[in-house]
């Protein structure tokens, strides 16, 4: 597994360090995205969304469970597991199409569920507490298996 440190200094960093891999993406691919609350999850997604030439405004998916997206080059679904955890042949289902499928709160699928969910792109975003003074800053780490970043 490979792994990339960045830095963001505002939203506006968390968007484009997101563009960027959006960019390089190649489907099928389940992104987990990780972090506390207001750390930026829905920022980066965004950031994807853009990347995938997404129209339509992206917000987050807390209350749906899953947002769907097929304006861009790729379809991108957007689901959210802080309050609901979809099934994994959901998840299943959308990934036998050539499509980006990203999870805020992944990490509570084993939780609820009891395994694993097997990621091609796992993120975390959390508070940079090296720079406080700044709470803009956040720190990303990005590890992937089956892409060249």
């Amino acid at each position: 597994m490979k792994q990339v440190k960045k830095i963001s200094r505002s939203p506006d960093d968390t968007e484009q360090i997101a563009f960027e891999l959006g960019s390089q993406l190649k489907p099928p691919v389940l992104i987990g995205l990780n972090g506390p609350l207001g750390a930026g999850k829905t920022v980066f997604a965004k950031g994807i969304a853009d990347a995938l030439g997404v129209k339509e405004l992206v917000t987050s998916p807390t209350f749906l469970g899953i947002s769907e997206y097929y304006s861009g080059k790729l379809p991108f679904i957007h689901m959210d597991f802080y309050q609901k955890v979809t099934e994994a042949s959901k998840i299943e289902y959308f990934l036998k199409k050539p499509s980006v499928v990203l999870i805020e709160w992944a990490n509570n699928f084993q939780e609820v569920i009891g395994r694993s969910l097997n990621t091609d792109i796992s993120i975390t975003i959390d508070f940079d507490i090296k720079n406080i003074e700044n709470e803009q800053n956040r720190k990303i780490i990005i590890r992937y298996t089956k892409f060249s970043l």
